[in-house]
């Protein structure tokens, strides 16, 4: 990677990390909408500069539509389903799990690969995860999968606001 990419490459990094925590700590749909966005630019642009166009691209699209949903003023929100406690251990298991991460990530080497591709080259990304980071890829579905599980299940049990305060 030349220092044009790099320089692209943690410019973009440093979008998705400011957005995300902009995201976790504004207040207000319009506010939180515009940090999403800026999470996906983010991404997006770690993408370009790891030469995959097609999920930079993708993510746009998707981070774009996600943000104008979550910045509609009628956008519902999901009340907390678990207690004090059990947010704190999942905040502690988060940690952990950050600082094993990094401790790999400062430990270990760069896998080196050849690429076939073109600014698309999602393939070989691709080929890449699945050739050096099979584990770590499967484990980072199943967490995306079981994320969207219990968002759904969470979204599914709570009742509109309207049904509630009706009901008093």
């Amino acid at each position: 990677m030349d220092s044009l990419h790099a320089i692209g490459f943690y410019v973009s990094a440093a979008l998705a990390g400011l957005g995300g925590i902009l995201l976790a700590f504004l207040r207000g749909h319009a506010r939180r909408g515009a940090a999403l966005a800026l999470t996906g630019l983010g991404l997006a642009g770690i993408y370009a500069s790891l030469s995959a166009g097609f999920a930079a691209i993708a993510v746009l699209v998707c981070y774009a539509a996600a943000a104008l949903v979550l910045a509609r003023p009628d956008h519902r929100t999901v009340e907390q389903v678990t207690g004090g406690l059990w947010r704190q251990v999942g905040a502690l298991g988060a940690a952990v799990l950050l600082g094993v991460l990094a401790y790999a990530a400062f430990r270990g080497t760069f896998a080196h690969a050849t690429f076939y591709g073109g600014a698309f080259g999602s393939v070989s990304v691709a080929r890449l995860l699945f050739a050096h980071d099979a584990l770590a890829t499967e484990a980072v579905g199943g967490l995306v999968l079981i994320a969207l599980v219990g968002a759904a299940a969470a979204w599914r049990r709570e009742r509109p606001r309207e049904d509630r305060e009706g009901r008093r």
